[in-house]
C-alpha cells in the first residue's frame, strides 16, 4: 500500500503538470523516464527520489516544498487547496507590477463573489 505522503506527492505533480500542459509523456523525457513511471509517480505507487523531486520542481517551475503541500511537512504551514484555474489566477496576479492593478483586481473579484470589504482583509 502506497504511504500518503507519496499518493499526496503524485497528485501534487499531476496537478502542476495539469496546470502547465504538459503530457506525462513530456515529463518522462525531461527526466529520462517512461510516461509509466511517472504514472507510477502520480498515483503514489511508486516513490519519486530526491533528485527526481527536484528535477521535476524545476521542469515545472515549482518550489520543491510546493509539492509535499498537503501532507503536513511545508515549513509554510497550511495552505488552501486551489483549483487548477485559480492557481493559474494567483500566478497571474503574483505578475502583475501595479499596485493599484492588484487592488482593482482584488475589488472585481470582492465585487463578483458577493463579499464586503472587512471580510475579505
Amino acid at each position: 500500500m502506497p504511504d500518503p505522503v507519496d499518493i499526496i506527492v503524485g497528485r501534487n505533480v499531476r496537478q502542476f503538470r495539469a496546470l502547465r500542459r504538459v503530457s506525462q509523456l513530456e515529463l518522462g523525457e525531461a527526466l529520462g523516464l517512461t510516461f509509466q513511471q511517472i504514472q507510477k509517480y502520480e498515483k503514489g505507487a511508486n516513490r519519486v527520489s530526491a533528485s527526481k523531486l527536484h528535477q521535476i520542481a524545476v521542469f515545472l517551475d515549482v518550489d520543491i516544498s510546493a509539492l509535499f503541500e498537503g501532507a503536513g511537512v511545508s515549513p509554510f504551514g497550511s495552505r488552501v487547496e486551489l483549483s487548477p484555474d485559480a492557481f493559474a489566477l494567483a500566478l497571474s496576479y503574483d505578475k502583475l507590477n501595479s499596485p493599484a492593478g492588484k487592488e482593482a483586481v482584488k475589488t472585481i473579484v470582492t465585487l463578483m463573489t458577493g463579499e464586503s470589504a472587512e471580510t475579505t482583509a
